[in-house]
């Protein structure tokens, strides 16, 4: 008793002095140091208190970094010509053109960096010089994108905050407040249409509305600091970033080529930049909705190669939608398809690497995938259509038992009625 009540007053006594000598509960263990910059902005209202209230969830502020971190002066003083002396290193707001530097002169600067973030990289302002937006701003064109246009200024939040101008599923709306802007736009006589037809393609969807983070947006084509237009002749090489099989495959067939003579966007022609749309079956062959009819004529051997690609791909999507039916009529009756089904997986892929193939614009790669599929889904069906004939044999069978068994209770019936007589 006496060993449990010692315990009790050494760590009554040790929280006691863990008490006495921290700071109180929701204060700084030092006095935070004075800043007149917001004092004075606070009062001031409007636009210039804007900045007060916006540095309340930045990025900056998130660090410990505050005005004079940014604009210089001496925020210690309530003296305004003390505050914003020049002998201070007061640099006030930059001009547009200024922005760019402005930024990098904590962000290009690799040492300073590393105290707030090691792996956070520092070439921002070296890939901005080289990007569209950098080089027009360098000739005097302030209405091109610094980075306040994109990140803001006092409201800096990371990329990887929800609410972020940069988070990955904001980034085209952020590019679209310029690039959607007809009036803004008119003087670079490129379209303005590209966050519209991004909402509407498969990429905007995933990324937008199903928030798959994995989904490209203008920036992992574009590039983000070095922004630029992909060329011509790279657009599959952007499109390969994510479609790998497909790149290859297109790099190695006939169009490759043929594509490059003619100075075609190779991925955009058939499946457009901004407005990419889900692929379809319907896109390959002679019909009216297929790509293939925007370049090769009616009856032309290399339309005729189409037709042939689109029917392999339906013979083995019909085989597949047969088996699967048949095997689903096995599970109801109770009939052991487990393996069969199971088999059904490698069909349905061989059905991806066959579409996937048309990129080889090649029949004989294309049909020797899909027979491939076919063969598959061919056995699994031999599997349902025997276990659903054993079936249908069983319930045959099982008459004949019930036939007998109420033929001999009816004899059973006649022979006790005759005793009883």
């Amino acid at each position: 008793m006496i060993f449990k009540h010692t315990w009790i007053a050494v760590l009554v006594f040790a929280a006691g002095i863990a008490f006495i000598v921290s700071p109180a509960r929701g204060q700084p263990s030092k006095p935070p140091l004075k800043n007149s910059c917001i004092k004075c902005h606070n009062l001031m209202g409007g636009k210039l208190k804007a900045p007060v209230e916006k540095m309340r969830n930045d990025r900056h502020a998130e660090v410990g970094l505050s005005c004079a971190d940014c604009h210089g002066g001496d925020p210690t003083t309530l003296d305004i010509m003390a505050a914003k002396s020049k002998a201070k290193g007061f640099r006030g707001a930059p001009k547009p053109v200024e922005i760019p530097g402005f930024c990098g002169t904590c962000h290009g600067h690799l040492e300073y960096m590393r105290k707030f973030n090691p792996s956070m990289p520092v070439g921002q302002l070296s890939a901005y010089i080289t990007s569209v937006h950098g080089m027009k701003l360098a000739k005097g064109d302030i209405k091109v994108a610094t980075c306040v246009s994109c990140h803001g200024s006092h409201s800096v939040l990371q990329s990887s905050k929800i609410s972020s101008p940069t988070y990955p599923a904001n980034v085209a709306k952020t590019c679209g407040k310029c690039h959607s802007d007809n009036e803004y736009m008119k003087d670079y006589k490129i379209p303005t249409d590209q966050w519209r037809n991004y909402q509407a393609s498969v990429h905007g969807n995933l990324l937008m509305v199903k928030r798959d983070l994995s989904a490209p947006t203008c920036n992992d084509c574009h590039g983000n600091h070095g922004a630029y237009p992909p060329n011509v002749n790279n657009v599959s090489d952007m499109c390969g970033q994510c479609h790998v099989n497909n790149r290859e495959l297109f790099v190695k067939s006939s169009h490759k080529k043929a594509f490059e003579r003619l100075r075609l966007p190779e991925c955009a022609i058939c499946h457009s930049n901004h407005k990419v749309l889900r692929a379809t079956d319907s896109m390959i062959g002679d019909n009216p909705t297929a790509v293939c009819v925007r370049c090769h004529a009616k009856g032309s051997p290399q339309l005729q190669r189409a037709v042939t690609m689109r029917r392999s791909i339906e013979d083995l999507k019909s085989a597949i939608q047969k088996t699967g039916e048949k095997l689903k009529e096995a599970r109801r009756l109770g009939m052991e398809v487990s393996e069969a089904s199971f088999t059904m997986k490698n069909a349905r892929i061989s059905l991806i690497k066959t579409r996937t193939q048309v990129h080889s614009f090649s029949f004989s790669e294309v049909e020797w995938e899909a027979v491939k599929g076919k063969k598959i889904a061919d056995e699994a069906l031999g599997v349902a259509l025997s276990v659903i004939e054993e079936f249908k044999g069983r319930r045959r069978w099982v008459f004949l038992p019930i036939f007998l068994t109420l033929y001999l209770l009816g004899v059973i019936y006649m022979k006790i009625r005759q005793i009883e007589k």
